[in-house]
């Protein structure tokens, strides 16, 4: 005997969702600003935690697909300089000194990256810390 109502199956077929580097280096650098849960930023994209941290350990660890890690990346450039008034950048963080030299006053270094974002650093800043930031901004 049937009473007349049917049932209804409602089924949602979700596919994988593809993103970019550029999204994914988007998510992770929303991650690190002050004050915001990596929690927060996955459910606000719609993305798994867990793989947000996988992005996040991949970028650490220049494993990303996409994402040229800074030992690979293209020989130097000739590009060009601007010199310019002001005072230059505290240089007492250690990454911007080598340990066997002191902390001196030095000129500052602006550099204009191709995103139109200015990364302002002392001269003494050792390369890799340099290339580490400019990946990271550029990205």
């Amino acid at each position: 005997m049937s009473d007349g109502s049917r049932g209804e199956v409602i089924s949602v077929v979700q596919r994988r969702r593809r993103w970019t580097t550029e999204q994914k280096l988007a998510l992770i650098e929303e991650t690190m600003c002050p004050g915001t849960s990596l929690a927060g930023v996955a459910d606000r994209h719609g993305v798994s935690r867990s793989l947000l941290f996988e992005w996040r350990r991949q970028a650490r660890e220049g494993t990303m697909p996409g994402l040229v890690p800074p030992e690979a990346e293209r020989s130097p450039s000739l590009v060009p300089v601007h010199l310019v008034d002001g005072s230059p950048p505290e240089a007492t963080s250690p990454a911007f000194t080598h340990p066997e030299q002191p902390v001196r006053d030095t000129a500052g270094v602006e550099v204009v990256l191709r995103n139109s974002r200015i990364l302002r650093v002392s001269e003494a800043i050792r390369p890799e810390v340099l290339r580490r930031l400019a990946a990271a901004l550029e990205a």
